[in-house]
């Protein structure tokens, strides 16, 4: 059970066990002890489930399943697909956007944060999108215009 304790300091604060001792209201001493299996009772397992109701229970006494509980997967996965449905759909205006805003584009790619692009950002966007696309479809036109006139003579 100490090792998947490890696990859930990992997954707190990033192995970092004064931080996660101080979550819990224990002291690092106490900590300590438990993570050598010493006095890890009834109450220490029941704090850490109170603090932590995203940890698997089954998975902490027994080690079966995952760590985390059915509830916040579905979280992680929610937030996992709306950050990237929000970064699809930005993908789209890519050609059309400044020097500046691909760099801020590629810098939310980097670092997982949140898209700060206003909604006036995407109306222009929308606007210069569709101007390239009529300025594409016009040149198409014309070409296939050109191409047919031989034919008819």
């Amino acid at each position: 059970m100490n090792n998947r304790l490890l696990d859930i300091i990992k997954y707190k604060t990033a192995g970092r066990q004064k931080p996660f001792a101080e979550f819990m209201g224990w002291t690092p001493q106490y900590l300590t002890k438990l993570l050598r299996g010493d006095n890890f009772g009834l109450q220490p397992v029941l704090t850490l489930l109170e603090k932590l109701p995203e940890i698997n229970a089954r998975w902490f006494l027994f080690g079966d399943g995952t760590m985390l509980n059915d509830d916040k997967l579905l979280e992680l996965r929610m937030e996992s697909y709306s950050r990237a449905r929000s970064i699809l759909l930005l993908d789209q205006y890519i050609p059309v956007m400044s020097p500046d805003e691909i760099r801020h584009f590629e810098e939310v790619l980097n670092s997982g944060s949140q898209s700060c692009f206003t909604p006036s950002d995407i109306a222009r966007w929308d606007m210069l999108l569709q101007q390239r696309n009529n300025s594409i479809n016009d040149r198409v036109n014309d070409a296939i215009a050109k191409a047919i006139t031989p034919c008819k003579q």
